[in-house]
């Protein structure tokens, strides 16, 4: 590789004939510093000992790779954040001694985290259990900008290995997971974005910008031979605005979600939920009736870099040279964050869930997103 990443420069990829704009692979197909690619990977133990999420991203436009490991155990969250110069190798999603490694494409990947940087160590190997569900291609624009334009895989499969976060070891045996990979432009990466979906935007909005409101859904669960990811969202008056989702068997069978009515309860004066309930209805009039709970603590997600994270505070895709960094959370129900005793920003919250879906008892994962005033669940602007 050079060291300056130029139009002549010359990847694997471009060796096969994939390409979809008149540049190299070191190119992205649009010039939106937001764009970046990214795995995203979580597991949870379903005895509930302890989970991860990590993730690893490239912001071409940025010329910045990133990526995060981090453990819940108890009510501690181990965070390790990491950035390189994507110019530094544009090959291997490797940086310092953390790298995701796709060892058969849909089927199974690897985390290896050899704790020389920071405390945290793992080695992690993910196994596929259903097809990938590919979402269907999603824009917003706002005001004549387009605000998020995104493509997604989601699939779900078992995790094994160990975690050693420097103060105790556990060991992953089929521990559920759900896996997405998703690739765009979205608010709140590369440090200046105005988007008022962007937490650290908002001191920059001006007060004649309102927040767009929304409520977002998300159930991804296995049972019996079928794989269900469903997702809705709804508009400040709770009428829907983007439902999707599929069914997928293990002989490959893949039917659409037809439609998803939901139910969110909060705990009072939080965006905090303690129970999510669902009738997931698909096009070949099979019926999911799910009760979700959720089950440890929800991540903060800032930890992850995600919403202004990083000790400079800019989030995801910024410059920052080459960096490993680690802290620890203490995770205080319903949805307080300590760092060494005191309050710390969260970025959102997402969480895997204890579910009961036609009356099996089983893991899943739920994520409630919100955004703006929501009147119909009691949410002002500010809360």
């Amino acid at each position: 590789m050079r060291d300056l990443i130029t139009e002549r420069t010359l990847h694997p990829l471009d060796e096969t004939l994939m390409h979809q704009i008149p540049w190299t692979f070191a190119y992205a197909g649009t010039s939106d510093h937001r764009f970046y690619d990214r795995h995203w990977l979580a597991a949870v133990d379903p005895k509930g000992q302890g989970s991860f999420i990590s993730g690893i991203a490239f912001y071409k436009n940025m010329g910045v790779a990133d990526g995060y490991f981090c453990v819940q155990e108890g009510d501690r969250q181990h965070n390790t954040r990491f950035s390189r110069p994507l110019a530094d190798d544009m090959q291997n999603l490797r940086m310092s001694d953390f790298e995701v490694r796709v060892v058969e494409p849909f089927k199974r990947l690897e985390i290896s985290l050899d704790g020389e940087s920071t405390p945290v160590s793992a080695q992690l190997s993910f196994e596929s259990s259903f097809d990938p569900y590919c979402e269907s291609h999603y824009m917003d624009s706002r005001g004549g900008r387009i605000g998020q334009e995104i493509t997604r895989y989601d699939q779900s499969g078992y995790w094994s290995g160990w975690i050693d976060f420097g103060a105790g070891r556990l060991e992953v045996c089929d521990w559920w997971g759900f896996r997405d990979h998703s690739w765009g432009v979205r608010p709140g990466v590369g440090g200046f974005d105005r988007s008022v979906a962007d937490p650290q935007a908002k001191l920059a909005a001006t007060p004649a910008t309102p927040t767009l409101a929304m409520l977002h859904v998300v159930m991804t669960f296995e049972i019996g031979d079928c794989f269900v990811t469903a997702m809705c969202r709804e508009d400040a008056a709770g009428n829907p605005t983007y439902v999707d989702g599929e069914v997928i068997t293990k002989d490959g069978r893949h039917t659409g979600i037809r439609s998803m009515d939901f139910e969110v309860e909060f705990h009072p004066g939080t965006r905090a939920h303690r129970k999510v309930t669902a009738r997931i209805l698909a096009e070949d009039g099979s019926e999911f009736d799910v009760e979700a709970t959720p089950f440890l603590h929800p991540w903060a997600y800032a930890g992850t870099g995600y919403d202004g994270g990083y000790r400079d505070g800019r989030g995801l895709g910024v410059w920052r040279g080459t960096i490993a960094e680690h802290d620890v959370y203490q995770l205080v129900p319903p949805n307080g964050v300590l760092m060494d005793g005191a309050p710390t920003p969260t970025g959102h919250r997402e969480q895997f869930a204890k579910m009961v879906v036609n009356g099996e008892a089983i893991t899943g994962y739920c994520p409630v997103m919100t955004r703006g005033a929501l009147p119909k669940y009691g949410l002002g602007e500010n809360d």
